[in-house]
């Protein structure tokens, strides 16, 4: 080992030893417990006001029941807060009013009669029943029915909707025009009563 080597071991003995002689020498700082605070209690809050029956305001509507639904009544709120009751007017289904069809082409049966044909707005009409032909200046005409027809096929009775041609006989083809409406007898009380029904 040469002269330099067993300097620079000498130098790391010696600061080893310094380091050493230092941690020998320290204190240990002691730790410090603090006991804990008392919590400090919060005041009491105040019962929370309910509200009453008279703290409601007095305009709130009031909803219809079941009652008021059954009685043909219907309950509504004006702006400033006014409960008023107002008629339902019942709604009228088609199929239960009586039989009537606008007559949209005329036809010429040869042998036969004339086959009126149109879309059913109203009723039902059976083969056997009674029909006539209203037109405008109070024209009215009473032809018999001989055939109800569905896409040429001969049908029992027509309802609303359907498209048919309806075979009569007993008036003159120059008599009847598209726009004339067929009806059963004695429902409408004139061309008019019943164009106001089809719209």
């Amino acid at each position: 080992m040469n002269y330099k080597q067993i300097r620079s071991w000498g130098i790391v003995m010696i600061l080893g030893i310094s380091f050493l002689s230092g941690c020998a020498g320290a204190t240990p700082t002691p730790a410090i417990i603090v006991p804990a605070s008392t919590p400090t209690p919060l005041p009491p809050q105040p019962p929370a006001a309910l509200p009453t029956a008279t703290d409601l305001p007095p305009t709130i509507p009031a909803q219809p029941t079941a009652a008021t639904q059954m009685t043909g009544t219907e309950l509504t709120t004006t702006p400033d807060g006014t409960v008023t009751s107002t008629p339902i007017v019942p709604t009228v289904n088609p199929s239960d009013q009586p039989f009537l069809m606008k007559i949209d082409r005329v036809s010429v049966v040869v042998g036969r009669g004339i086959l009126l044909e149109g879309r059913v707005a109203h009723g039902t009409l059976q083969g056997s029943a009674g029909v006539e032909i209203l037109g405008p200046q109070n024209t009215v005409l009473n032809p018999a029915v001989l055939a109800i027809l569905i896409s040429n096929t001969v049908q029992n009775q027509v309802t609303v909707g359907d498209y048919a041609g309806i075979l009569v006989q007993g008036v003159e083809v120059s008599e009847v025009s598209p726009g004339m409406l067929l009806a059963e007898s004695g429902a409408y009380n004139s061309y008019e009563d019943a164009i106001q029904q089809l719209q």
